[in-house]
């Protein structure tokens, strides 16, 4: 029944309960309502890899760590200070004291510990059938660097690594990490899921998939307390249906707008379109264990057949730049000495004619149909690619999935090509390379190197960028890495873009965020002028 509410009954409800509407306005609300295409997948974030998930979870769980708004700058969260010994293998962190979950029980070391613990063991009794792909991908595998983790006092725990790791701390500071209440997860890993028990802003009242999710104030926390005591998080599948909402005023907020409806939302005098900084890249993987991926020269023949800047141009908004490197502007890496594949359809089928395949070929291209903050127009988007390879004798099927569906295919290998994009985490190029590209990642089920590129010296250097905390050699690991990437063409990167976000002019306190992650607690209502 509850489903069944759909669009217009929730408006209904969201009136009825005093939700900021057309008639009042969140100024003069207790409610925020924020629009986006897509619902969640999971809400447990240690399963999650998608930031439609993440991106409610770190409003309920909080980690050791967390970055101030609108930076990567590492601070405290349930850790209130920390330091490291022997060289940086060993960390310890000292915990803010008498804190509490949601559901009233102890947010002590023990509880650090076994949350980590149940994402290290593979065999750990709550571990669930999930895979913990982001721990997977970020610490090397289970248990990986992350030794053992020790409860030294109710206020202490340290973690023992089998090597310093210079990403350790960004790495901790994600939402990824948050530390979940054990009773709540011993109780039920699934339940957890659904409505996570954490330390944070605010709790997970009600979530009716692919239709809202509610999140209550937690009288709790005060580090802010949040103004707004409802968060109403909406899913609009329909674009021009989130656009006219956001018109009359019967949302707060609308994520990832399409490039032309937020030119034409930014001449509304009662909305603000920001933009969110450029840290993603959106991507063309190509799956090596499927022919003829294998073969580099084919992988090349498909990067000169794209014609990016068309692609950029036609179907991306303000902020969007050609990728010449996985990595964004600024980050390690970016500064190596590439640029994008020149679009060159003879080059294309003379690598192809090389590659014994002087007809072209066919494959399939798989796509997710929700719009993400690298793709607005995933669709149109695939299309184009399509019609550019067709040029070159490459016949693509294009094979849309729903998007948990999608994430399902492509951790297994089921595609032979994907469309798909990433947000950086942590604004360490560790976070792009490592955990798009290198051999770790690449775990049927798990993955999050969609490529399955396996590559020993991409590996090594890998490594030896975790392994530093020397800024200059980090810098010069990583250029080489990208100059690798860009000769063997595991993925193809299409584009960096800015990510624009809507918010009524009553709102204030919105903090852009590279990695898009609205933090709900400082917002609050504008004062009236």
């Amino acid at each position: 029944m509850k489903r069944a509410l759909g669009v217009a009954g929730l408006l209904m409800a969201c009136a009825l309960a005093g939700c900021a509407g057309a008639q009042q306005g969140a100024a003069n609300s207790s409610t925020l309502v924020q629009a986006r295409v897509k619902d969640a997948v999971s809400l447990d974030p240690a399963v999650a890899t998608d930031g439609l998930s993440l991106n409610v979870s770190v409003e309920a769980m909080r980690g050791l760590l967390r970055f101030k708004a609108g930076t990567f700058d590492v601070g405290p969260s349930i850790a209130k200070d920390w330091h490291s010994q022997d060289g940086g293998r060993v960390w310890l962190f000292d915990l803010k004291p008498d804190l509490k979950f949601s559901d009233g029980t102890p947010l002590d070391a023990a509880a650090v510990k076994f949350n980590f613990d149940r994402w290290r063991e593979p065999k750990n009794p709550y571990a669930g059938t999930q895979p913990f792909s982001y721990y997977i991908s970020m610490f090397g595998g289970q248990p990986g660097i992350i030794r053992g983790v020790d409860v030294v006092s109710p206020t202490q725990v340290r973690f023992t690594l089998s090597t310093p790791f210079g990403p350790f701390l960004r790495d901790l500071a994600m939402p990824s990490f948050a530390i979940g209440s054990p009773t709540a997860i011993k109780a039920d890993p699934q339940a957890f899921a659904q409505k996570p028990v954490g330390y944070g802003p605010y709790t997970v009242g009600e979530w009716v998939h692919d239709d809202h999710i509610t999140l209550k104030a937690n009288p709790a926390f005060d580090d802010p307390k949040p103004a707004y005591q409802t968060v109403v998080i909406r899913d609009i599948p329909d674009q021009a249906t989130s656009v006219l909402e956001a018109q009359k005023g019967s949302i707060d907020g609308l994520s990832d707008p399409r490039p032309e409806d937020a030119k034409a939302l930014a001449k509304d005098t009662a909305l603000e379109v920001y933009q969110q900084p450029a840290n993603n890249v959106a991507y063309l993987a190509l799956n090596l264990e499927k022919k003829p991926f294998d073969d580099p020269r084919v992988r090349r023949a498909i990067a000169y057949a794209l014609d990016l800047h068309a692609i950029v141009g036609g179907l991306y908004g303000k902020g969007a730049e050609v990728a010449n490197t996985w990595v964004p502007d600024g980050m390690d890496g970016s500064s190596a000495p590439v640029k994008a594949y020149p679009h060159d359809i003879a080059k294309a089928k003379a690598l192809l004619a090389q590659a014994g395949l002087p007809h072209g070929f066919s494959t399939q291209l798989y796509y997710g149909t929700a719009p993400r903050p690298y793709l607005p127009e995933p669709q149109r988007i695939a299309e184009a690619i399509q019609a550019q390879l067709k040029q070159a004798g490459i016949n693509l099927t294009l094979e849309p999935f729903e998007w948990a569906v999608y994430l399902q295919k492509i951790k297994n290998g089921e595609h032979p090509m994907c469309l798909i994009g990433w947000t950086g985490d942590n604004g360490d190029a560790d976070n792009f390379l490592y955990t798009l590209l290198d051999q770790d990642s690449a775990v049927k089920g798990a993955a999050q190197n969609y490529s399955f590129w396996r590559d020993p010296k991409f590996h090594a250097l890998m490594l030896a960028g975790q392994r530093t905390v020397d800024e200059s050699k980090r810098q010069a690991i990583y250029v080489q890495a990208v100059r690798l990437v860009h000769d063997q063409v595991p993925a193809i990167p299409l584009v960096h873009t800015t990510v624009p976000i809507v918010w009524r002019r009553s709102v204030a306190g919105y903090v852009p965020n590279a990695d898009s992650i609205v933090y709900y607690e400082l917002m609050h209502p504008a004062e009236a002028k």
